[in-house]
């Protein structure tokens, strides 16, 4: 199955939730959000969201500064 993360394109190959990619991907998740095809997905949904072939996800980190 491919996927793209941030535009960049990814193989994975068994049945996946988006709560399982973004930890095999360690992503920090204490301060992202994630779309998937273009819409929000709430950190509740996502041990729930199973990824389908060519499902873009986009990531956005939160950063502090001022």
């Amino acid at each position: 199955m491919r996927i793209q993360i941030n535009d960049k394109d990814f193989e994975i190959t068994e049945k996946t939730n988006l709560s399982q990619l973004l930890s095999a991907q360690n992503v920090d998740t204490s301060a992202v959000a994630v779309a998937l095809n273009g819409q929000i997905i709430h950190r509740e949904q996502w041990q729930q969201t199973e990824l389908k072939d060519n499902d873009t996800i986009t990531l956005v980190q939160a950063v502090a500064g001022g």
